[in-house]
């Protein structure tokens, strides 16, 4: 009698446990079902964060699953190459899109959508080819001195709207910077600026000049001046260009009042040699290597040891001076 009732206990266990584990499993399908669809409709509306969410339950929800695992790889491939044809890295984004286009028995969704991403790109990359082409003329009629040539190529590049697209920010601020330097090149020449991009602030009637300005002044002819073009500091550059100069300076958040004639004029002589906007000239430094000479004769003279002053020391010194309406050695004690 006995065994029988260990026999029924055993039967009525084992139905019990089975019953468990077949009610657990129909619920992971359903709970696997469920994520994968989620997960689907998530792309179709391009929400891809939540489509990695919806993927990675289902992965989870049902052990040595290989589809679950193929849509998230996919989906954060495809990711991937969006964020990498955001930030410009084509070679990235081109290797991504590849990628989910050959997944097999993935997402259809993500293979069309890459097939479009790879045409997309493969015209950007043409695009580029071109505009680069284009701003590689222009450098070389910089560094050739023929500024005004030069700009006429950026002018016609810098009004296509396509080159603001993020795709082209990189070449679009290449060709603003070279403009900029054309700019401050026929400024310190002429003290004008013929050719700007639209979107820049119209300079002042007074330092404007000519296109027949800027070809006689670079064929050796002396142009005409007005009652604006008087002499300043060194002879070599007139009122309306230190006025401009000044202008710009402030226009890059410079304090102008801190620089005397003299310190403009050499602003203005190393950004033309140097083939740079005023702005760079005024950081890279505005004191001429003759005026840091001169000014530690002067620190000799008030019994100061210029040996013991750096070049940046000394050009600090002659700012403070400046700014200060100090004497050499004033400027001197007040920094020690």
């Amino acid at each position: 009698m006995k065994k029988w009732i260990w026999v029924v206990v055993a039967v009525v266990i084992a139905v019990g446990v089975g019953g468990y584990s077949y009610t657990r499993y129909r619920l992971q399908e359903q709970s696997y079902t469920t994520e994968m669809k989620a997960g689907k409709e998530a792309l179709q509306s391009k929400d891809y964060t939540q489509a990695e969410t919806n993927f990675t339950h289902a992965s989870r929800t049902k052990a040595n699953d290989t589809t679950a695992q193929r849509y998230l790889t996919q989906t954060q491939t495809y990711v991937g190459g969006q964020e990498s044809l955001k930030s410009r890295q084509f070679s990235a984004a081109k290797s991504a899109f590849k990628t989910v286009n050959t997944t097999k028995n993935g997402s259809t969704v993500l293979v069309s959508r890459s097939k479009e991403q790879l045409t997309a790109l493969k015209k950007v990359l043409a695009k580029r080819k071109t505009y680069k082409k284009q701003y590689q003329s222009a450098l070389e009629l910089n560094k050739a001195n023929e500024f005004t040539d030069s700009n006429g190529i950026l002018k016609v590049m810098l009004q296509d709207a396509t080159l603001k697209q993020n795709a082209y920010q990189d070449i679009y601020k290449q060709a603003q910077d070279l403009q900029k330097q054309n700019n401050a090149s026929l400024k310190a020449l002429t003290g004008g600026t013929p050719i700007k991009n639209s979107a820049q602030s119209a300079t002042s009637s007074d330092s404007s000049t000519s296109q027949k300005d800027v070809a006689g002044s670079s064929s050796g002819n002396k142009a005409k001046t007005g009652s604006n073009a008087k002499s300043t500091v060194s002879g070599k550059y007139s009122d309306a260009q230190i006025k401009s100069t000044r202008s710009e300076l402030n226009e890059a958040g410079m304090d102008d009042s801190n620089y005397s004639d003299a310190q403009v004029e050499a602003i203005l002589k190393r950004a033309s040699e140097q083939h740079i906007s005023i702005a760079q000239a005024a950081k890279t430094g505005s004191y001429s290597a003759d005026q840091i000479q001169a000014t530690r004769s002067e620190l000799d003279q008030a019994g100061f040891n210029s040996s013991s002053y750096t070049d940046s020391q000394v050009e600090a010194i002659l700012q403070q001076a400046s700014a200060q309406h100090m004497s050499i050695a004033q400027a001197a004690k007040s920094l020690q």
